[in-house]
């Protein structure tokens, strides 16, 4: 357990009434809390009661997993009673740093321990006694280090100057990676497949930062949203041999529920001409005037309204129906480049 009141002197104080969620299961977070007063429980949703643990330890803390390690939260934790806490984000731990070194220490030794020993926890309750080789799966974490950002910084070099042969302004050719300012406020998502980087999306909160020209490119500033509630997304590339998988479609509703969660009601994007029928299909209506993007070409500024289509394509019915949306829009093409339909009105 941490002590809490060598804490308060540095973090920002946090309280819930009974029934709020501290934590959504799936949801992205950077900061944890350390539990001060009160009682929350812990609800795994594996299925087994004995899963739903009760926790009323002052010192202890909650979702220091997805803080440390990018991944979505993997427990709802709701307050049982009305509950206090300190945050702890990542200005916080930088001036723990320098003010408490040696609280600092204790802190990171704690959180090595317990991570270790939930991440055990979880994995027992998720397992069935004839499970043995756990099979693939995409998961989606949030960059929360410099390793993680480059290997999606790395993936956007492969993508675009390897394989679509591509000269971006951006690219670095020794370190063959790809970054520009907007990777120093951005919030950048990755989907891993056995261990290997094989998608990512960046999404930048206006409200966090300037976003320079796409600003104006995108029609942000007529948006009655805008700064406060807008963000856009952009650097959104796929391995070649995975775009048939479900990476693109988990990175979306990642970054529509981190978005949402921010109160973000608008999403500006830029979008090829080609693609425009699947962008259309999500619920992106076009914003303003083509322009040439330095990497893409000619593109057009989209707009996505999270408050309309947010809840949809945060949840997988939603990203499943946003598959079967966007394997029929590419056949309607497909028709209508053989002949056999019209193209339809812009």
């Amino acid at each position: 357990m941490i002590e809490s009141k060598l804490l308060q002197s540095v973090c920002r104080q946090i309280r819930f009434e009974t029934g709020d969620v501290l934590r959504q299961k799936g949801q992205h977070y950077q900061d944890m809390y350390v539990i001060t007063d009160g009682c929350v429980e812990v609800d795994l949703e594996s299925g087994h009661e004995a899963a739903n643990v009760v926790l009323s330890h002052p010192g202890f803390l909650i979702g220091e997993i997805g803080f440390l390690r990018g991944r979505p939260a993997m427990a709802t934790v709701v307050a049982r009673v009305p509950t206090t806490g300190l945050v702890i984000d990542d200005p916080t731990l930088a001036r723990l740093e320098h003010e408490q070194p040696a609280l600092t220490a204790h802190l990171l030794r704690h959180l090595a321990d317990t991570a270790e020993e939930r991440t055990s926890y979880n994995l027992t309750w998720s397992s069935t006694p004839t499970t043995y080789t756990r099979p693939k799966t995409i998961d989606v974490y949030l960059c929360r280090n410099n390793e993680m950002l480059e290997r999606a910084q790395r993936l956007r070099y492969e993508v675009y100057c390897q394989e679509l042969g591509r000269r971006s302004p951006y690219a670095d050719h020794d370190r063959r990676i790809i970054t520009d300012h907007l990777d120093d406020a951005g919030h950048t998502f990755v989907a891993i497949e056995a261990g290997e980087t094989i998608g990512t999306l960046r999404a930048n909160l206006s409200s966090e930062g300037p976003i320079g020209t796409l600003e104006e490119l995108y029609g942000m500033k007529t948006s009655r949203h805008h700064p406060k509630a807008t963000g856009i997304c952009t650097k959104f590339v796929v391995k070649k041999s995975k775009r048939g998988s479900a990476a693109s479609m988990k990175l979306i509703a990642a970054v529509v529920r981190y978005g949402m969660r921010n109160h973000i009601e608008e999403c500006y994007i830029d979008c090829i001409p080609a693609l425009l029928p699947y962008y259309k299909a999500i619920g992106f209506r076009i914003t303003g005037e083509k322009f040439f993007h330095r990497e893409n070409g000619p593109s057009h500024p989209m707009m996505l309204d999270l408050a309309k289509y947010g809840q949809r394509l945060s949840k997988e019915g939603g990203v499943r129906y946003l598959s079967l949306i966007m394997r029929a829009q590419a056949i309607k093409w497909i028709d209508i480049i053989r002949g056999r339909a019209r193209v339809p009105a812009p």
